[in-house]
C-alpha cells in the first residue's frame, strides 16, 4: 500500500469516527423563543383585547387620544394606560360622560390622579385583586377594582390595567374580566384609549426610523473622518521612473521560461551560432558533434563538456539555460 492510499484511508477512518461522535453527542431539537411582537401588535399593546372583544360580539377600536367628541353613553371607554395625568378639562368631560350613562374602566396614572379624585377613589386602592360580575369572583393581576356609580352611569377604577395587554390577557381570568365588563353594555362599542405622554422628536425618530438614523450616523462619521486634519505632511507622489530596455528583456525572458518557451529560445540561439560559424569557417560545418566540440574547445579555451551541453543538450532548469546562452555568446565572439 502506497503512502498516498494509506493517508486517504486514515482520513476516511477519521471522518467516520468524527461523524459517529457528532451523531452520538448531538441531536436536532426545536425550541420556541419569543422574538417580540410583529406588525400591528408591535404598535398596539391592546390588539389582543381588541380582537377578543370583536369575536365576542363587542366591536372595539383603539385610539391614542381622547376624541374631541366622546362616544355615545351606551358605549364603554377603557383607559388602560395613561403616561401622564389627565388634564382638568378632560377629566371633567369624562366624568360628565359617565354621569349621562357611560361606563368607564380606567387605570390610575399615578398618585394624585385628578380623574380618580373626582370619583373619590385613591390611585392606590387596596384590596384583593378580584372582580365579581355576579357569576363568581375573577382573579386578576391588579389591585382592587372599585366601582363608583354616578348619575346614570358607572366607573370601574383600579390601580393598573396592564393585565389587558397582549402578553398578559391570557393569564388568570383577565380575558373573562374584559368580556364581563364589556357585557355590562350589551350592543355598545368598546373604545380602548391610551393616553401616553407626547413623545419628543428624537424618541419618535429612534422608534420609527432607527435604520435611517444609523445610516446618517455612519455617513456623518465618514464625513468627519474625511475632513479631519492629518498629522504630518502629505507624502509626495513617486516619480514615474522609466524602466530600462534590459528590464523589459529580462521580464520577457522570465515570462517565456514560465510558459515552457525556454527550449525554442535555446534552439534559436544555437541555429544563429551555427550559421555564423558556417560563414566564418565553412570547413567546420560538416564535422560530427564530437570533433566540432573539440575544435571549439581548443579555439576558445572553454571546457568541452560545457560546449557540448550548450550545443547538444536540453536545458533542464533556468541555470542550465543561462549557462548555454552565455557559452554560445562567448563562442560567437571568437573570430
Amino acid at each position: 500500500m502506497t503512502a498516498r492510499r494509506l493517508l486517504l484511508l486514515l482520513a476516511l477512518v477519521l471522518a467516520v469516527l468524527l461523524g459517529w461522535l457528532f451523531h452520538s453527542q448531538y441531536y436536532w431539537a426545536r425550541e420556541d423563543t419569543f422574538a417580540g411582537y410583529q406588525g400591528e401588535a408591535r404598535d398596539n399593546e391592546f390588539l389582543a383585547a381588541q380582537r377578543l372583544l370583536g369575536r365576542t360580539g363587542h366591536p372595539a377600536a383603539c385610539l391614542d387620544a381622547l376624541p374631541a367628541q366622546l362616544p355615545p353613553p351606551a358605549d364603554l371607554i377603557i383607559l388602560p394606560r395613561r403616561g401622564q395625568p389627565m388634564g382638568e378639562a378632560d377629566a371633567a368631560r369624562v366624568v360628565h360622560w359617565v354621569a349621562t350613562g357611560g361606563l368607564l374602566l380606567a387605570a390610575a396614572s399615578g398618585p394624585g390622579d385628578s380623574l380618580f379624585e373626582r370619583f373619590g377613589v385613591s390611585a392606590q386602592a387596596p384590596g384583593a385583586a378580584t372582580f365579581d360580575p355576579g357569576s363568581g369572583p375573577l382573579r386578576l393581576e391588579t389591585g382592587a377594582v372599585v366601582r363608583r356609580d354616578l348619575g346614570q352611569g358607572a366607573a370601574l377604577l383600579c390601580p393598573d390595567l396592564g393585565c389587558l395587554g397582549n402578553g398578559r390577557i391570557q393569564a388568570l381570568d383577565h380575558a373573562d374580566f374584559l368580556c364581563a365588563v364589556a357585557g355590562m353594555r350589551p350592543g355598545g362599542r368598546v373604545w380602548i384609549i391610551t393616553l401616553d405622554a407626547p413623545a419628543n422628536a428624537p424618541g419618535w425618530l429612534w422608534r420609527r426610523a432607527w435604520p435611517a438614523l444609523a445610516a446618517l450616523a455612519a455617513l456623518a462619521l465618514g464625513a468627519l473622518w474625511a475632513a479631519a486634519p492629518r498629522f504630518g505632511p502629505w507624502l509626495p507622489d513617486p516619480d514615474p521612473a522609466r524602466r530600462s530596455f534590459l528590464e523589459h528583456l529580462d521580464a520577457c525572458g522570465r515570462y517565456q521560461w514560465r510558459h515552457s518557451q525556454g527550449r525554442p529560445l535555446l534552439e534559436a540561439a544555437r541555429a544563429d551560432f551555427l550559421q555564423r560559424l558556417a560563414r566564418l569557417h565553412p570547413g567546420w560545418a560538416g564535422l560530427e558533434p564530437g570533433p566540432l566540440v573539440q575544435r571549439l574547445a581548443q579555439r576558445s579555451g572553454l571546457p568541452a563538456e560545457r560546449i557540448d551541453r550548450a550545443l547538444h543538450h536540453p536545458a533542464p532548469h533556468a541555470a542550465g539555460f543561462l549557462e548555454a546562452i552565455q557559452t554560445l555568446q562567448l563562442l560567437g565572439r571568437q573570430p
